[in-house]
């Protein structure tokens, strides 16, 4: 994390603040909705938001406000790490890649812990499918059923109410109340982490997970994970079949991690007795 004039600044997407997610997505609607507005003043604005919202005092002597302005200057030139330019295809694009959720609730609405720590199976193969509907056609309303299915209202202690599928109308409805900008941040965040899945480690009890021998062999650079490639539905009838967690109903209501753990510990016995049978 760079430090100027005693300020922290950002340096990777873990470090923002909520309302600096908040604000920046505001940003990347205004750039992509109003000509005129070019990615430097976005990145400008931007930095000027994080500076004041951090503490720093900008000059009211119209000599030192070139320092401020230089030191705005200095900060667009380090955030190449969040900008993905593509000058052939004139395309820019947040190189959003963290699976900490920089926006965890909404007015009521309370969405998914970090890391995908509370997400159950049924939430997740849901979230899944309406992910790749909304990434093959854009449809706002594929949109909104991802962020109805991640962010619901509080139930007992403060936390999300068990997720219902056939609420979905109803989560919907409640879900009218995010902006669609920032409803984009909910995809962004969870089209990363179903890719994160595939290639990246998870720290859970002290320990290192990867769960890509899970889902088979892939090509690491494949596109997001889609639900046919995640095969969701197979691991759901694989694991009910096996009555460990119950029935599929069951197997829905588990976390997903625990799900995931289950199979990646069945692949790894698999694995060994196969290297057994071959070594004889």
């Amino acid at each position: 994390m760079r430090k100027e004039k005693n300020i922290s600044f950002p340096d990777c997407w873990d470090e923002l603040t909520t309302d600096e997610w908040v604000y920046l997505l505001q940003l990347r609607y205004a750039l992509q909705t109003h000509r005129g507005v070019s990615l430097q003043d976005v990145r400008r604005a931007w930095c000027f938001y994080v500076l004041s919202h951090r503490g720093y005092k900008f000059h009211y002597d119209k000599a030192l406000q070139t320092d401020d302005m230089n030191l705005i200057e200095q900060l667009t030139e380090t955030l190449d790490w969040m900008w993905l330019i593509d000058d052939e295809e004139g395309c820019i694009a947040l190189r959003f890649n963290t699976t900490k959720n920089l926006f965890p609730k909404w007015k009521k609405l309370i969405g998914p812990q970090s890391h995908g720590a509370d997400l159950t199976f049924g939430e997740f193969r849901a979230a899944t499918a309406a992910m790749n509907l909304y990434t093959q056609d854009h449809m706002p309303s594929d949109l909104l059923a991802l962020v109805a299915i991640l962010y619901r209202k509080p139930g007992d202690f403060g936390k999300r109410q068990p997720f219902d599928v056939d609420r979905l109308p109803e989560y919907m409805r409640d879900a009218k109340v995010m902006p669609p900008e920032l409803q984009w941040g909910v995809y962004a965040w969870f089209a990363y982490f179903c890719e994160y899945l595939l290639k990246g480690a998870f720290v859970i009890d002290g320990n290192e997970v990867t769960f890509a021998p899970v889902f088979g062999r892939r090509d690491p650079n494949a596109p997001t994970a889609s639900g046919q490639d995640l095969g969701l539905n197979s691991i759901l009838y694989t694991v009910a079949e096996s009555g460990v967690f119950g029935t599929a109903d069951d197997t829905d209501r588990t976390p997903l991690l625990r799900v995931l753990l289950k199979l990646l510990d069945d692949k790894q016995r698999a694995d060994e007795m196969l290297k057994r049978i071959k070594s004889k």
